[in-house]
């Protein structure tokens, strides 16, 4: 065989046992050809109003102002109940009227001690000219001094049966209740001598005045809306508070009703977060958002323009795809769905 010809046999078996190693004919030039032509795209900022809402799980709470009892600060006999379960009550309205014999025994004792230090006091003077003049002796005064110390403690002491009591006097008492609401419970029976540890005479819970709890992912925003959504009910909230999960993971905040509601005291729910609708609050892709010792920042151009510019904003949040932040993107401006990609873009 002539030596050209043995040099193209060889070369087609080369190309040959190429094609065979790579796959079919054209592979390779196939793959080039799809590779595509940008690592990113670029998309304009949504309206704040196109994010999609956020639940997260919440419970209520029970305050100071949700429940009260009606209990005898003393030991005290029930003269009269001047309530029924399923009454409902105003803040200070009488629930009950009783006698507490230790309160009387205290504003007896504290009109006693006065009387008898109005004597005493009138005595010390007569005293105190006759001393002067030798007639009286030192021990007699001193007696007189002892006398009047022992009574004003008594006087502290029935004072402060009184203060601690609540109450102004002995008598009949009218005891009352504490907040507004309805009557839930009587457990009071005329007649009967009731001790503060023996229990309420009365339970009286509020209609409104939960507190309404709920962990987050991240720290929530002051300016959103939040709903609490439980059983077919809505309740407007507005935002209290917020601090970091005592686990270290998340945020806990705490809201109460926009307007006197009346919620369900077993109410679980969830808390619906709308974010906040100012004009300068974008949805983005999450990947959009880039990160820097500075802050949070997009890369961003006109659409006919070539070059792009870094623009700082403030992560609002990130949820599912979407990132809502908060900055001054120009009218006509496109986003970067990619910011690491796109940072070679800015001068």
């Amino acid at each position: 065989m002539p030596s050209h010809s043995k040099v193209c046999l060889l070369l087609l078996l080369a190309v040959w046992g190429c094609s065979r190693a790579d796959g079919p004919p054209g592979t390779a030039v196939a793959a080039v050809e799809a590779a595509p032509s940008s690592a990113f795209a670029w998309v304009p900022a949504r309206s704040a109003a196109d994010a999609a809402p956020e639940e997260f799980p919440a419970r209520l709470l029970n305050t100071p102002g949700t429940n009260a009892v009606i209990v005898p600060p003393l030991a005290a006999r029930v003269v009269d109940i001047l309530v029924k379960p399923g009454d409902t009550v105003a803040k200070g309205a009488p629930i009950a009227r009783v006698v507490m014999p230790d309160a009387d025994g205290a504003a007896a004792q504290l009109q006693a001690a006065d009387r008898a230090l109005a004597v005493l006091a009138q005595r010390k003077t007569q005293l105190g000219a006759l001393q002067g003049e030798g007639l009286v002796r030192a021990a007699d005064v001193a007696a007189l001094d002892l006398e009047i110390a022992r009574l004003n403690g008594e006087k502290l002491r029935a004072r402060a049966v009184l203060a601690g009591s609540g109450v102004g006097g002995g008598g009949v008492i009218v005891l009352r209740s504490q907040i507004a609401g309805v009557i839930t419970e009587v457990s009071a029976t005329l007649g009967e001598y009731r001790r503060p540890e023996d229990g309420p005479l009365a339970h009286v819970r509020s209609r409104t005045g939960q507190r309404i709890e709920a962990t987050f992912s991240s720290a929530p925003a002051a300016d959103a809306t939040y709903a609490f959504v439980a059983g077919g009910m809505s309740v407007g909230l507005q935002f209290i508070n917020s601090m970091p999960a005592t686990s270290g993971v998340g945020y806990v905040a705490w809201f109460d009703a926009a307007q006197a509601t009346e919620i369900p005291s077993s109410a679980q729910g969830r808390v619906v977060v709308h974010a906040p609708t100012t004009a300068d609050t974008w949805v983005v892709p999450a990947t959009a958002v880039g990160h820097a010792t500075s802050g949070a920042f997009l890369i961003i151009r006109q659409r006919d323009a070539v070059t792009a510019t870094q623009l700082p904003v403030t992560l609002v949040r990130i949820g599912n795809a979407d990132a809502l932040v908060r900055g001054a993107i120009p009218a006509g401006a496109v986003v970067a769905s990619d910011a690491v990609r796109a940072a070679g873009l800015t001068p």
